[in-house]
């Protein structure tokens, strides 16, 4: 089962046209999935005329993909948090990659001209909250012009943003996900006050990319290669290839291959490249198979106090400290 949809006009017109390709309707914002398809729902908030609250959770009994489809233009953007346990795949062009609560993409925002789509296992439960935002809220603040945010959308370039949840996040999306499934009275009002602060918190976490003084203008092309690069990381993190190496293997400038690095990652390739290096270093720690220095030499320190060193910077505990600790 395949299900399509674009960005649109306003967020009532989505679910209308999702629940018409699973052979329903929408009633009180929102529709049940059919019996003959899965089970599960879909339902929308509107707590402000330029904020919309989705919330999903639905298990299809076949295969599903969900296809977004480019369009110039629209003022609407969605923040996607993929809030559940079971990952399911992600596809940009050729680039396909795993999301769930506890991966690094755990979030997304794009613009509206870069298509995506996803795929769902059967007989899987998926949830997801999806806050959408008229962008004119935010170019009509006073401080629009300091903001991160608020420079992307002025710059009027396309963007296709990637974050990480953090506790704070989970946490409300959990409150989220038990007002939904209630019938309390006061539920809407509770839900209005939880979508405002999940996308505060958001907005908070990317105002950390402000350090970003010039921004691309991203296109599909450069979403598929920052995603080559970052696969081509992962692949060799006790020997990274240097930056001007990375650029070569995607034919793209140094200087390019960075900014829509730092642009859809978040983070610079230096950076990046530290923190899946570190992330590594504790997870094999974590099995307690290999002393200090055998993971330093691991993960391709020569000298073992430069790895105690940046271990502990990014850590913020020695690795012999955290070993001991296990």
């Amino acid at each position: 089962m395949t299900i399509e949809f674009c960005a649109i006009n306003k967020p009532e017109d989505w679910i209308e046209m999702v629940a018409e390709q699973f052979g329903t309707s929408v009633t009180n914002d929102g529709f049940t999935v059919p019996p003959s398809v899965g089970n599960g729902f879909f339902k929308q908030y509107y707590p402000l005329p330029w904020l919309t609250l989705t919330y999903i959770s639905f298990m299809s009994y076949e295969p599903m993909t969900m296809v977004r489809r480019s369009v110039e233009n629209s003022k609407w953007i969605p923040v996607m948090f993929y809030i559940n346990e079971h990952k399911h795949e992600q596809i940009i062009g050729t680039s396909t990659k795993t999301v769930g609560v506890d991966t690094l993409d755990g979030i997304f925002m794009p613009s509206s001209n870069i298509p995506t789509e996803w795929t769902f296992a059967p007989k899987r439960q998926y949830e997801n909250i999806t806050l959408t935002f008229n962008k004119d809220w935010i170019e009509q603040m006073d401080t629009a012009c300091e903001t991160y945010i608020g420079r992307l959308f002025q710059s009027d370039k396309s963007f296709y943003l990637f974050e990480t949840i953090t506790p704070a996040m989970q946490q409300v999306s959990y409150s989220i996900k038990a007002i939904a499934k209630s019938n309390a009275p006061f539920s809407p009002l509770h839900l209005h006050g939880k979508a405002i602060e999940l996308l505060t918190i958001f907005l908070e976490k990317l105002e950390k990319r402000s350090e970003v003084k010039s921004l691309s203008n991203l296109n599909l092309n450069d979403v598929e290669a920052v995603f080559r690069v970052r696969r081509q990381i992962l692949q060799s993190l006790n020997n990274v290839p240097s930056i001007p190496e990375l650029a070569r293997e995607v034919a793209m400038s140094s200087s390019k291959l960075q900014k829509c690095f730092k642009q859809v990652i978040g983070k610079a390739i230096a950076e990046y490249a530290l923190s899946e290096k570190m992330e590594w270093a504790k997870r094999l720690l974590s099995t307690r198979l290999y002393s200090v220095s055998e993971v330093g030499y691991k993960i391709g320190y020569a000298n073992l106090s430069h790895f105690t060193e940046a271990f502990r910077k990014y850590h913020r505990i020695n690795p012999k400290q955290y070993l001991d600790s296990l």
